[in-house]
């Protein structure tokens, strides 16, 4: 039986990612929790625009248009959406044309990623005030109508959350196992989002057939806990069709997730979670946003203090940098 690393290491593949991402210690917060052994693995240092988590997605995603010989890529989200940004920053990297969707009228002043696409030169098409599901109508409907001027389009969907896109977390796992191995860190509990289940479902499938090297929590910030797991699972179900090697058990029986420190879901702080932007940047020099990354954090250092880790802990950092602009006037 193929193992899933023989696996990742035959399938097409764009290389972005200069090298592994570090992992270090946060001795900052470990001297203000009282608690030894606290790291951080930096998916913000990605190496490819703002950096960020998606990176390791599009390498899987854009290997495979690479393979088809497709000449533009096309992907799609709300005007600060940091794949978008990340999609364009590689293609222009790979040498490919990229075009972006934006559910969105087209603001007067760009910030944030708007700022970032312009540099990159990327084409933006804003469609005005639409829900997702037309967001991705027209998005496919200007992939057909390449097709028909004689192009080959690749179309990135789902915020890059398919089984494809999914293994650039399995590949992540083997990269931290790898890392913890040669640091001598053990029983590592590491902390990760859970957005609409791309990184989560990744993590997991990677620990499960890479023979659990990590405990898992899957810090939920957007949907309720049975809503993510769904999402999780899902995923999985594409990766394991995609590598024809099974989980032995659910997602939720191979990582704890957790709806705790959603709040009111995607893009909405809690009182704890704006407090730890700030938090966080003054204690360790380290910039988090307020989608993601804030939630995740904040789970980790409850779990901290309620006594419910043993051990290192790891918080995994998606970036977000560039959005980060975009989410304050001052």
């Amino acid at each position: 039986m193929e193992t899933i690393e023989k696996f990742l290491d035959q399938v097409p593949r764009a290389v972005l990612l200069p090298a592994s991402t570090p992992i270090h210690r946060l001795f900052g917060l470990e001297k203000s929790m009282g608690y030894v052994e606290i790291y951080v693995k930096r998916d913000d240092m990605t190496g490819i625009g703002p950096g960020g988590n998606k990176i390791r997605s599009l390498e899987y995603l854009l290997g495979e248009a690479e393979k088809r010989n497709c000449d533009i890529v096309l992907t799609a989200g709300p005007e600060q959406s940091n794949l978008c940004t990340l999609t364009a920053a590689a293609c222009a990297k790979l040498g490919m044309r990229c075009e972006l969707i934006h559910n969105s009228s087209e603001p007067k002043r760009k910030q944030g990623n708007l700022l970032l696409n312009s540099i990159l030169g990327v084409r933006s098409h804003f469609i005005g005030e639409k829900t997702t599901k037309e967001r991705n109508v027209y998005m496919d409907e200007l992939a057909h109508r390449y097709e028909k001027d004689g192009h080959r389009p690749y179309v990135v969907r789902n915020g890059a959350t398919t089984g494809r896109g999914a293994l650039g977390y399995v590949a992540a796992v083997r990269e931290m196992k790898r890392q913890c191995e040669h640091m001598g860190i053990k029983n590592m509990t590491i902390f990760a989002p859970g957005g609409n289940g791309g990184v989560a479902a990744g993590l997991i499938y990677g620990n499960e057939t890479m023979g659990n090297p990590f405990h898992l929590v899957i810090v939920s910030v957007e949907d309720d806990k049975e809503t993510l797991t769904a999402h999780v699972q899902e995923v999985i179900q594409e990766l394991t069709e995609i590598t024809k090697i099974p989980m032995k058990r659910k997602a939720e029986e191979a990582a704890e997730i957790t709806d705790r420190f959603r709040g009111d879901g995607w893009g909405v702080n809690t009182k704890e979670s704006t407090e730890e932007i700030f938090e966080f940047a003054r204690t360790e020099g380290i910039f988090i946003e307020n989608i993601y990354n804030s939630k995740v954090v904040v789970g980790m250092k409850t779990w901290i203090r309620e006594g419910r880790t043993s051990g290192p802990v790891c918080y995994l950092h998606t970036g977000g940098f560039g959005s980060l602009f975009a989410q304050y006037d001052e």
